[in-house]
């Protein structure tokens, strides 16, 4: 009996360290999976596998948490999403770049600093470009996961920015002055942009709902249409028109809609992008026996918004200068010629410190 029990019992500490090791293999391979996906799962921007920092941070438009760098006023910049630029111009930093990609050259031969600038690629990232560079920082797009995670493998810090809309331009100003240490130029642009932005205002307040121009602003081919939530549409309801395009949505991107559908809005205005290279001519709808039953083309009233070198419906700071463009072209009794090329000359002076001709920028104003 004597020998039974104390089997019994060692029988239950062997069960017990059997237990034990088994307990602890488990632990230890739940602790190695939990490192693994630690590792492989996508951090958003900043630095790759980055703990939240500690002290002053922003939150960039990836919903990354970024610390404020004690040397933020110094740090250098790369980029290939074009975009980038009218920021990083309008908040006076081209002298912290070091690789860009602009839209079209009139920036790079408007700013020496960014003519002197290298490329790390045009919308996709060149990864041995962008190490041979070695930026502080590459301000990106947020929705292109492929290129954050890939570039955050390097080491380079990725401030992630949307500005598809006027509160993302906004906000795109405000994270980026934060970042890099000149809120004060930031607050001072987003002051200009809110004073022009209530001179319109001002200038369509008494226009009567049924005298108001109804609208749409053409892609880069026939029936591809800014949709109701794009920054186009925004800005032809800021000058005093109706868009015909609300309520068609597709996530602040171009809408293909069909040429039939667009003759079933029957807008009275048709403005045609800048942003992007047009794949017809006006002419197309201006002389195409299919549109002729369409109110803009019976009233000769499509047009190209300016301008060509330096899109003014394109994000960031020329919207305003768009929306101008739009009161004068829709009611030039509203702004004249004169006055809009004064807002031109002034937009210039305030972003460049200097002005441009129209045949710098590539626009005419026929009215």
């Amino acid at each position: 009996m004597i020998r039974r029990a104390r089997y019994n019992e060692q029988a239950k500490i062997t069960n017990k360290g059997e237990n034990a090791m088994k307990n602890k293999r488990i632990g230890g391979r739940l602790l190695c999976l939990l490192l693994v996906l630690i590792m492989v799962l996508p951090a958003g921007c900043g630095t790759t596998g980055e703990q939240t920092p500690m002290g002053p941070t922003v939150t960039d438009a990836s919903g990354a948490v970024l610390a404020l760098k004690e040397n933020r006023q110094e740090l250098t910049i790369a980029s290939v999403y074009a975009v980038s630029v009218p920021f990083i111009k309008a908040l006076g930093l081209t002298d912290r770049v070091k690789a860009i990609n602009c839209k079209s050259n009139f920036w790079k031969e408007a700013d020496e600093h960014l003519k002197a600038a290298g490329s790390v690629g045009r919308g996709k990232v060149d990864l041995e470009a962008l190490a041979s560079f070695a930026p502080d920082v590459l301000v990106h797009r947020s929705n292109d996961t492929d290129t954050l995670e890939a570039v955050g493998q390097l080491g380079v810090t990725l401030l992630c920015i949307s500005a598809e809309d006027m509160a993302g331009i906004y906000s795109t100003l405000e994270l980026m002055g934060t970042y890099f240490g000149v809120e004060e130029r930031a607050a001072e642009v987003i002051a200009w942009m809110d004073a022009k932005f209530a001179r319109i205002d001002a200038l369509v307040a008494d226009i009567p709902e049924e005298d108001r121009k109804t609208a749409l602003v053409m892609g880069g081919e026939l029936g591809r249409i800014a949709g109701g939530d794009m920054l186009q549409s925004w800005m032809i309801e800021k000058a005093g028109g109706v868009c015909v395009a609300k309520g068609i949505e597709n996530n602040s991107n171009w809408v293909t809609v069909g040429v039939e559908k667009v003759f079933s809005m029957n807008p009275e205005v048709i403005m045609c992008t800048s942003s992007t290279a047009l794949e017809y001519e006006l002419s197309d709808m201006l002389e195409g026996p299919a549109w002729s039953a369409v109110e803009a083309v019976k009233n000769k009233a499509v047009y190209q918004i300016p301008s060509l070198k330096d899109s003014w419906d394109m994000p960031g700071i020329s919207p305003v200068l768009g929306t101008m463009w739009m009161v004068h072209t829709m009611y030039p009794e509203k702004l004249s010629k004169a006055e809009l090329e004064k807002e031109i000359e002034e937009y210039y002076l305030f972003l460049f410190g200097k002005t441009f001709t129209p045949e710098t920028l590539g626009y005419e104003l026929s009215f």
